[in-house]
């Protein structure tokens, strides 16, 4: 993992005001169905509506964050409503692809943590495969998973996700207070950022790469 790519994910929502707001609105909206029902109080009859809210709430934030990192990066003009137009048509594919991979993360979590953390990687550019590459179903899955089967590229993006959670682990540590709600909003909306520009930009990069290497053979040939 190159240390540039780090640098310029850690920047980005600072230098991208918009990509920051997006994320921030996300949160506040995720933070004020979280304080009825906890995400992790499963015995909590609201737990329901918490856990239909991210599913069918975050593809739109997912994929309006990843479409406007992508048309930033190709120099062209993207409003939040074109972004949300291009995510209608892929609506039902990210919730299917939300449902299958936390289904499997979950299942394989159960079993010593470390499947789930595995499945998790391999399965983590799922939204980028059905948002840039175009895939449906569980075609997204199986792009996910051909794309992440060289395990030694797995370590160093396994370190680069751990990374920008760190600061999301200091939140159990705070106490709770307007400090904390404080600090956990920011520090939510930094990770969603965060880990949506590391991923999308990884995931532009080897395209990038292997349309060149694609025109270099045609030129050889």
């Amino acid at each position: 993992m190159r240390s540039q790519l780090l640098k310029e994910t850690i920047l980005l929502p600072f230098r991208r005001p918009a990509l920051l707001a997006w994320a921030l609105f996300f949160t506040a909206i995720f933070y004020l169905v979280n304080r009825q029902a906890s995400l992790y109080d499963v015995t909590n009859p609201r737990w329901v509506i918490t856990m239909a809210s991210l599913i069918l709430l975050s593809p739109f934030f997912n994929g309006g964050f990843i479409l406007l990192l992508q048309a930033q990066r190709n120099g062209t003009r993207l409003s939040i409503g074109e972004a949300i137009a291009r995510i209608l048509p892929s609506y039902g594919s990210l919730v299917s692809g939300e449902l299958l991979v936390n289904a499997i993360v979950v299942a394989g979590g159960t079993l010593f943590v470390l499947p789930g953390v595995y499945f998790g990687l391999r399965l983590i550019f799922y939204k980028q495969e059905i948002l840039i590459g175009g895939a449906r179903g569980t075609a997204a899955l199986r792009m996910s998973l051909a794309r992440t089967k060289k395990w030694r590229g797995l370590l160093p993006l396994f370190a680069a996700v751990s990374l920008f959670y760190l600061p999301a682990v200091a939140v159990f540590f705070v106490p709770a207070s307007l400090l904390w709600d404080i600090y956990a909003l920011i520090v939510s909306a930094l990770t969603f950022s965060w880990l949506n520009i590391l991923l999308t930009r990884i995931y532009l990069e080897a395209n990038e790469g292997s349309e060149r290497g694609s025109s270099s053979d045609g030129g050889m040939n």
